[in-house]
């Protein structure tokens, strides 16, 4: 008895728990919808969000080239000198100590988005070379490798930059940390010399200037930077695109059918010997023809000018020549250097570069774009071709790849020339401070004096002779 009275109490606990179960299960399903209904439609009846950039990787590689009009590679050791830290090694010969902190062209690659483990960077240079890189990487053959890098939100640098260096902002940025097996920083670093012979001319217009390109690829976001009158002031031209010349599509050749196989002929049949009878009168015809006109007895036949080879080659040269393009001057009071500046840093901002690759491309450009002897051409190469010469592979591959390749011309103003004909005969003036001067521009100036220079070695002035020939020594 005591045990039915302890299992009917047993069975109305539980059923009457079950029952509070139950209700409160009907109170949060309740809950549940009315919360559902109050939510923003959207979000409701969307289906998935879609996924912020935060969640998304990307990676930007940024390049900036230095190259003369006159050269044959980009970021020629010749040109500059490198500003790397110490700690980087480089085959590029150290800047001055007073100039060690200007900024130098160099390769960027920066990563944004959520931490990420076991990426692999592959740069590959088919005609070229590295000669310097952070972190440290393995160098095989035409290609330098990161391997196995560990993209954090957090880590110790391994080396701190002084907050003077240009490239400090860099360690400061809100980027990835790039951790490898003994090396940690907030970017790669590279810098690469290529072969490339630029094929850019341009003159002077009435409201700019005339650009021709020879190059099969565009020259993208062109703009031009002229020394104003006044002085730490530019003039400013641009354009959105300068054309290159179209590849001509040689047709296939058909095929002709092969050659019949030639039928035996008897050399005594009557068709052998009046064929042969023909080529001796015409043969004797030609000999007299040849002897009266030695004798002025017949007018000689007038040569054509060009043979036809010529004519053929003339026509292709002409056929492939480039189309010269007006880039006019944006306005036509001299800018700022800052003012200068801020057209570059709207067009980087359209290329998808964010605010560290941004300003780091600027204070580059600030160094070697705006310069106070030349004007200079600053544009974005094709990306078809940025690809070619120097391809990228990172594995796995990341959500989104920015790419961008700016190259700063140099030598290729018109106005040049005329400059430097006045600085070589500047190299015979009475004044030692001036020839000295003059011959230390010359040697700045490198290939694109070369030619001048050449023609200075048989001045009359022995002086000139001289020094132009140690600028030459210097150049080659």
């Amino acid at each position: 008895m005591n045990q039915y009275l302890k299992f009917n109490q047993h069975i109305q606990y539980t059923y009457g728990l079950s029952n509070d179960r139950r209700r409160m299960r009907a109170l949060t399903g309740a809950m549940m919808g009315l919360l559902w209904l109050l939510c923003p439609l959207g979000n409701g009846w969307a289906g998935e969000p879609e996924a912020s950039p935060s969640s998304k990787l990307i990676v930007r590689d940024v390049s900036v080239f230095l190259v003369s009009a006159h050269g044959k590679k980009l970021n020629d050791t010749a040109l500059f000198r490198s500003t790397t830290p110490g700690y980087v090694q480089s085959r590029r010969l150290s800047a001055d100590a007073s100039e060690s902190d200007k900024p130098a062209p160099l390769g960027l690659i920066t990563f944004a988005g959520p931490a990420t483990k076991d990426i692999d960077v592959l740069l590959e240079f088919p005609s070229g070379r590295f000669l310097a890189h952070w972190p440290s990487a393995r160098i095989q053959s035409k290609r330098i490798y990161w391997r196995s890098q560990n993209l954090l939100k957090e880590s110790p640098l391994s080396m701190q930059l002084s907050e003077s260096h240009w490239l400090s902002p860099l360690q400061k940025a809100d980027r990835l940390y790039v951790k490898g097996i003994d090396k940690c920083d907030r970017f790669i670093l590279y810098d690469v010399e290529l072969n490339h012979n630029p094929r850019i001319t341009m003159s002077h217009a009435e409201n700019g200037f005339q650009v021709q390109n020879a190059d099969t690829y565009p020259l993208k976001d062109l703009t031009i930077m002229q020394p104003a009158g006044e002085k730490d002031h530019w003039k400013v031209a641009a354009i959105e695109q300068v054309p290159g010349i179209k590849k001509e599509n040689k047709q296939p050749e058909a095929k002709s059918d092969p050659p019949e196989k030639a039928k035996s002929v008897d050399p005594l049949s009557e068709e052998s010997l009046n064929k042969k009878k023909k080529e001796a009168q015409a043969k004797a015809l030609q000999a007299l023809g040849k002897q009266l006109q030695a004798a002025g007895a017949l007018p000689k036949l007038a040569e054509s000018a060009t043979k036809p080879a010529e004519k053929k080659a003339t026509a292709a040269a002409t056929a492939s020549k480039a189309p010269a393009v007006l880039v006019p001057y944006i306005e036509s009071a001299g800018l700022s250097q800052a003012e200068a500046l801020e057209i570059w840093r709207k067009q980087l901002v359209d290329l998808g570069l964010g605010t560290p690759e941004v300003e780091h491309v600027l204070r580059i450009l600030g160094e070697h774009a705006l310069r106070s002897d030349q004007a200079t051409v600053v544009y974005c190469l094709d990306e078809s071709y940025l690809d070619k010469i120097l391809p990228l592979e990172i594995t796995p591959f990341p959500d989104v790849v920015r790419r961008t390749g700016i190259v700063i011309l140099l030598d290729a103003d018109p106005a040049l020339l005329k400059r430097i004909d006045g600085l070589i005969a500047q190299l015979g003036n009475q004044s030692w401070e001036k020839r000295e001067a003059a011959q230390k521009k010359l040697e700045e100036y490198g290939k694109a004096a070369q030619a001048q220079l050449q023609k200075a070695t048989s001045n009359k002035d022995l002086e000139i002779v001289f020094r132009a020939e140690q600028i030459l020594g210097k150049i080659k």
